[in-house]
């Protein structure tokens, strides 16, 4: 790849460490300074010096740390990882963090994660003016030599982070979506909504489900969703759920599925959560499964919804720590009867599934405790658990026979972060690493895992597992 430089830079520099299964922090031994050039870890006379999962294999310190967060990392792509980091986007060589171009432009900030899809790489900047956001945009960087393809600046700041499918860009305003061609940067329309882009969303925040068929579906904070054709801009149906939309909208087959509750006053006492399917072509609701039908002190809150197998699971809050309260529920995607429910002792955040094995995720971002519930899909009988820490981090991925999740830990009373590695039959810690702050969700590919931490810092280890979970953003 060539290289590609543009206005103020960051710099950053590379530190090699010693090998070690356990590693507490990010101590060194070795610091070279300089830009593209990554130290790998192990014999560099062969570039085949083995290595055991769980050890760094390389590392690039960005010598001006965010303030805000950390690098916000992509899907690996091609062999490239692409970090945003303050005012630059930078091009890593996935295999050995070498540094293949940067791109960055003045008086800007890009605080989000890039996206990379077929080739090109979609990044954000917000451009400050005494430190308040004066104006954004959306560059398209080509892949390999991030040189610029277009910029489209005509909006303000978003509320959610962008979307690309169906070769268009979403960019979700508070009142309205703004559709950009994907090749070109040219407005394509606008569709307004009611009151705000729903952007409460707790996991992967997103206002949209996946396009489908050339449609794609928003919700808006009156509980309103909307159903818009991609290529148009023209509304194809709309539904009013309830108040508002309280989970990401989850499109599987023909049938819409989301968490949302009602309420005939202001009162949290009266709110009703349920889950509402919707016939994802009209619109019409299927039916609706409650998860406190009969609103009082207890007020389990829908967190996420997915559908595994013919079966959709529902994770609820703790009602601020309400014995009994948080739960994981399996119910027919078909009917919306009830197979069974698994209560637990924090909210209920994440979930995945692999083997024939449900993965379950409690104190995703808040709470206390983050546990790791390996379930049986057909009961919900639990398997094993596994206490990560103060709480996740990160959602769970299970590649071959691991499972991976960060979590923030307590060590002597001081916070610590914590990618763990764990045997996914047993639930037994494989290995982990630990650093000291601010620890990304972790992405694969090769044989690698990918994180950033510290506020300034993107390492690469060896995963112990060949397998990759994403190659593009989708």
């Amino acid at each position: 790849m060539g290289e590609h430089d543009s206005g103020l830079l960051g710099e950053q520099s590379f530190e090699s460490t010693p090998r070690r299964r356990f590693l507490a922090g990010a101590a060194g031994t070795c610091l070279l300074s300089g830009i593209g050039t990554g130290i790998a870890i192990g014999d560099e006379s062969d570039g085949n010096a083995e290595s055991s999962a769980g050890e760094e294999l390389w590392r690039v310190d960005y010598e001006t740390p965010d303030p805000l967060g950390r690098p916000y990392l992509s899907s690996v792509a091609d062999g490239s990882l692409f970090v945003s980091n303050l005012d630059t986007v930078h091009a890593l060589s996935a295999s050995t963090g070498d540094e293949e171009w940067q791109f960055g432009v003045d008086d800007t900030e890009f605080h989000e994660q890039p996206l990379v899809v077929d080739g090109t790489v979609y990044a954000t900047s917000h451009v400050y003016s005494n430190r308040d956001v004066e104006d954004t945009a959306v560059y398209a960087l080509d892949a390999d030599t991030g040189e610029q393809k277009w910029q489209f600046d005509d909006y303000d700041v978003t509320v959610a982070p962008i979307h690309v499918a169906e070769n268009t860009v979403f960019i979700p305003k508070q009142f309205c979506v703004t559709a950009v061609d994907a090749d070109t940067g040219d407005h394509r329309w606008d569709f307004k909504v009611g009151y705000g882009i729903e952007t409460h969303l707790k996991v992967k925040t997103d206002s949209f489900a996946k396009t489908d068929s050339g449609t794609f579906y928003v919700a808006d904070g009156d509980g309103n969703v909307f159903a818009v054709d991609v290529a148009s801009g023209e509304e194809e149906w709309r539904a009013d759920v309830g108040s508002r939309v309280h989970t990401e909208l989850s499109v599987v087959d023909d049938t819409l599925f989301l968490g949302a509750f009602d309420s005939e006053t202001d009162q949290p006492d009266n709110f009703q959560y349920y889950v509402s399917a919707l016939d994802a072509t009209t619109g019409e609701e299927r039916w609706r499964f409650s998860v406190n039908p009969d609103p009082g002190t207890e007020r389990p809150r829908p967190e996420f919804v997915t559908v595994f197998d013919d079966t959709l699971y529902v994770g609820t809050d703790d009602c601020y720590d309400h014995p009994t309260c948080a739960s994981l529920y399996a119910v027919d995607a078909d009917s919306g009867e009830k197979k069974w429910q698994f209560e637990a002792d924090n909210s209920v955040d994440t979930v995945t599934m692999a083997d024939g094995t449900l993965y379950v995720g409690t104190a995703l971002g808040v709470g206390d405790d983050g546990v790791v519930h390996a379930l049986e899909p057909e009961t919900g009988t639990e398997l094993w658990c596994f206490l990560a820490g103060n709480l996740l981090v990160s959602p769970i991925t299970v590649l071959e026979d691991t499972l991976f999740v960060a979590s923030r830990t307590d060590t002597d009373f001081e916070d610590a972060y914590r990618l763990n590695a764990l045997d996914a039959a047993t639930g037994d810690e494989q290995w982990n690493f630990v650093t000291d702050s601010n620890i990304s969700e972790p992405r694969f590919a090769d044989g690698s895992v990918f994180f950033s931490a510290d506020r300034a810092t993107v390492h690469a280890l060896d995963a112990g597992v060949e397998g990759s979970n994403e190659e593009t953003e989708n």
